[in-house]
């Protein structure tokens, strides 16, 4: 028996209507009509997920930067001084901030960048539901399947990520989706719809984030040997197959290639921007040095990046080498397939620390946890007898390995997890007591809009670097603008474009800027963080008017 799927007895096209799996019931042939289970489930999780919310948002207070920087994005599309869709663009992958379009409009959504945390927590839903029609493809007694989503769901990890604003789960849902459509796909020896709905799906992990890169090769290489095998007596069908799935992925990154091209100049901007993971490794590595040794050196990549998962989650590792006796076992092409997918992910993470391009940071391996799932649904179907005994151990497994979700989200340095707040986030649930971190950034903010024009009702007051006129008021800011706000010259400080332009305003001040608010250094100390430190220098002359004089911060701004 070979170890790819034979073909098709049925002679017939994929795209005939008799080859459709239940064909006097052609509606929802890919996506399955949202019987009661599935609408409470999603209920059930949005519910929890919003209840998430409340403890982040309000009762502890805490924001993640790269989160609310993509909410300000999407606020920006509609209230800024320019109000255009370039915003979306062209740092971050962008279907996280398309999503929360919608919801930037509605006020109370606005407050608190809750647009954001509103959307993972319905992409947290969503992959609970697209969990359990996965499980529905193994014969196990419903009870054990909502154990299985139950834990799912109440992982602290998975908790968090629904409920902070960030892009993980957009990824989880798309990467969720895809397993189940390849699944239904080789059980309906070729079902068009299913395949199509894998390539969607896997276009839009590419829009969620770019870590979907590698599992897209590794996705698109599996459907080409499948078709090859299916239809190697007909060509055209394989051609089509092929077509049909890679066209929609590979139009999607054309257009995201082509705007970076149009609007930006580079078609990589995405990644090798100021603001791209390449750009910020720079100072990511001066903050964790413990990772130069690691750049360049594949064996201690694997292990650095093998750690990491095996911290995070341990069945995902366990899964996979049964798997692998599966795979030989029942020479199954279907989850040898669904394994290098699922482990295309955990490698892209390993493949950017290996080239220098990435920081070790937890959440960069979280897609482990709902693969282990997928790999989990894989041994079921592979076994008839003891099944339901076999399911009970791995929930047991599952969480059990919760304590080290637990373990490795509590115990990371946030210096080495700098940005993450997965520590913070678990020790201030152990000990309700609200975060402190952003005190001063709240108080800045209060300072500004209170002295000065501009307000949240005039976002037009407010420059920012995606305004067309930023360069030209950063060159010359006396008579456009009233502040400049300027950072330490340290982390995110390094690729602040005041700080580039005067690099020494922080530090030394000048004549034609004056100091008018900053922080309380004393606060931060007490507070034990490493972040960003401002200050606010209201413009009172030019500098280009300013003459030389050494050391000092009056020099005309870089060009």
């Amino acid at each position: 028996m070979s170890i790819l799927s034979s073909a098709p007895t049925n002679k017939t096209t994929p795209f005939a209507s008799k080859r459709l799996e239940g064909n006097t019931q052609r509606r929802g042939v890919w996506l399955p009509k949202l019987d009661g289970e599935l609408l409470a489930l999603g209920l059930m999780t949005l519910t929890f997920n919003a209840f998430m919310i409340y403890v982040v948002v309000f009762r502890l207070n805490l924001f993640l930067t790269d989160a609310m920087a993509r909410t300000r994005s999407a606020w920006q599309v509609f209230f800024s001084a320019e109000p255009k869709l370039a915003y979306i663009g062209f740092i971050w992958a962008p279907l996280p901030t398309i999503l929360q379009l919608p919801f930037v409009l509605i006020p109370w959504l606005r407050y608190k960048g809750l647009s954001g945390n509103v959307v993972t927590a319905l992409c947290g839903a969503g992959a609970a539901m697209v969990l359990m029609l996965l499980l529905r493809r193994v014969e196990i007694p419903n009870v054990l399947r909502w154990l299985f989503v139950g834990v799912f769901i109440f992982n602290p990890i998975i908790a968090f990520y629904s409920s902070n604003g960030m892009s993980e789960m957009v990824l989880i849902l798309c990467v969720l989706i895809v397993a189940y459509c390849y699944v239904r796909w080789h059980e309906t020896r070729g079902q068009w719809t299913y395949l199509t709905g894998c390539s969607i799906a896997a276009s839009f992990a590419f829009l969620a984030r770019y870590d979907a890169a590698f599992f897209i090769v590794i996705l698109t290489l599996a459907v080409a040997l499948q078709a090859f095998v299916w239809y190697s007596e007909t060509p055209y069908i394989t051609e089509s197959t092929i077509l049909m799935f890679g066209a929609p992925i590979g139009y999607v990154m054309f257009l995201w290639i082509l705007s970076n091209w149009i609007i930006m100049g580079d078609p990589l901007f995405f990644a090798r921007s100021t603001y791209s993971n390449a750009g910020q490794i720079g100072y990511q590595l001066t903050l964790l040095p413990w990772l130069l040794p690691i750049k360049g050196n594949l064996a201690a990549s694997l292990q650095a990046g093998l750690i990491q998962t095996w911290s995070l989650f341990p069945p995902f590792i366990v899964l996979s080498i049964v798997t692998g006796v599966v795979i030989i076992w029942k020479r199954s092409w279907l989850w040898l397939s669904l394994l290098g997918v699922a482990w295309s992910l955990t490698l892209f993470s390993i493949m950017n620390l290996y080239v220098g391009q990435s920081a070790l940071f937890l959440r960069y391996f979280i897609t482990c946890i709902p693969m282990s799932y997928v790999l989990a649904v894989g041994i079921l179907q592979s076994i008839t007898r003891l099944r339901g005994w076999v399911s009970l151990l791995l929930i047991l497994l599952f969480a059990v390995s919760t304590v080290s979700t637990l373990d490795a989200m509590r115990g990371a340095d946030r210096v080495s997890n700098w940005g993450q707040w997965n520590d913070v986030f678990i020790n201030a649930v152990l000990e309700d007591k609200p975060v402190k971190a952003w005190a001063e950034e709240e108080e800045l903010a209060s300072y500004i809009i209170k002295n000065t024009k501009g307000k949240s009702a005039q976002p037009d007051r407010f420059i920012t670097p995606g305004d067309s006129v930023f360069s030209l008021y950063l060159r010359e800011p006396y008579g456009n603008v009233e502040y400049i706000l300027t950072s330490r010259f340290e982390l995110e400080g390094t690729l602040n474009q005041v700080n580039i332009a005067y690099p020494n305003l922080y530090s030394q001040g000048a004549s034609w800027a004056k100091l008018d608010k900053e922080v309380d250094i004393a606060n931060l100390v007490k507070l034990e963080r490493e972040v960003l430190v401002w200050k606010l220098y209201r413009v009172i002359s030019s500098p280009n008017q300013v003459p030389f004089r050494s050391p000092s911060s009056d020099v005309s701004p870089t060009k």
